[in-house]
């Protein structure tokens, strides 16, 4: 209770600060699109350094990087930045692989199939449960 009644005395005692709130005024700065793009273009320059170019401009080396990060991925100008490539050639169509014939072995049908993977039912297997096979090996 004493704490309490000390911080309610602290409290009454200490000085308002009286100051004027001015629309408008911001203690942050308003960059222009057109200055964040000559910023983030003298950083990256040949033979300049984000850091110093942050010194002489202002502002933050983690504003700059957050500014290259917006412009790779497009959020800071709208556009996405591309290049292009040259011509990928067609890649070979692959030759037909023939299916080995199905084997009978005393009750028993063995396929095997063109990756190699050989199947082995029972005669006795339900016909259904048989036509769900394939659909499982793809």
């Amino acid at each position: 209770m004493a704490k309490k009644a000390k911080a309610q005395s602290l409290l009454r005692s200490t000085t308002e600060a009286v100051g004027e709130v001015l629309p408008g005024v911001s203690k942050r700065r308003d960059w222009s699109l057109e200055e964040k793009l000559r910023i983030l273009a003298q950083g990256t320059a040949p033979g300049s350094s984000p850091a110093l170019t942050c010194r002489m401009n202002g502002n933050s080396s983690g504003q700059f990087y957050t500014w290259r990060k917006q412009f790779r991925s497009g959020t800071l100008t709208g556009f996405m930045p591309i290049s292009m490539g040259s011509e990928v050639a067609a890649l070979p169509t692959p030759a037909p692989v023939e299916a080995q014939p199905a084997t009978l072995i005393a009750g028993h049908v063995e396929v095997e199939l063109p990756n190699g993977v050989k199947l082995r039912v029972r005669s006795d297997v339900d016909a259904a449960a048989l036509r769900q096979i394939p659909s499982a090996l793809r």
